[in-house]
């Protein structure tokens, strides 16, 4: 990614922090971001096209995490999972925000792809723990956590992240694991 780029992204980010995508235009854009149409137009095609790679980019880095081994021989997550995940939000605290902004008004968005990909992953791995489970009640556990772990990351950004990666970690780490008796 060049200097152009960067500064149409992050200015795009910025710019819907406060302002719907429909309404940014590609002159706004380039007067906040001092970049000149001819290079916005060289790169992408509309304001839409810079998200789009905003997404792509983010998304590849998530299927890269999503990957690694997430479960732990004994069946239970992987204390670095929880960590890895909260870094990865971290990393990308702006467009999460974004992200989970637009899957409220969006079901095809990022996160429900991320939640597919992950979806698999944990299934497969779930199913092979627990062979004698069924499929539909491994589907509802996976269901619940996906949902669970937006819910914490959503408050946890909304919060300003007050938790370090580490404690915020620690914290889906024992819901998952632990349930209700996290609250004992």
């Amino acid at each position: 990614m060049n200097r152009s780029t960067e500064k149409i992204q992050r200015t795009l980010i910025e710019l819907m922090a406060t302002t719907p995508i429909d309404e940014i235009t590609v002159t706004e854009l380039c007067k906040r971001s001092g970049v000149n149409r001819a290079t916005f137009y060289y790169h992408y095609d509309s304001v839409q096209g810079v998200l789009l790679e905003i997404e792509k980019h983010v998304e590849a880095e998530f299927y890269e995490f999503i990957k690694r081994s997430l479960i732990s021989d004994d069946g239970a997550a992987d204390k670095s999972f929880y960590v890895m995940f909260f870094e990865f939000v971290a990393r990308h605290a702006d467009i999460c925000r974004l992200m989970l902004e637009m899957q409220r008004q969006n079901s095809d968005s990022f996160l429900y792809r991320a939640m597919e990909a992950g979806r698999s992953k944990v299934i497969a791995t779930m199913t092979e723990l627990y062979p004698n489970c069924p499929t539909a009640k491994v589907e509802y556990y996976y269901i619940f956590m996906s949902h669970g772990f937006i819910g914490l990351m959503s408050y946890w950004l909304k919060s300003g992240m007050r938790e370090s990666v580490e404690e915020i970690a620690e914290i889906g780490e024992n819901l998952a694991n632990n349930g209700i008796s996290f609250l004992a």
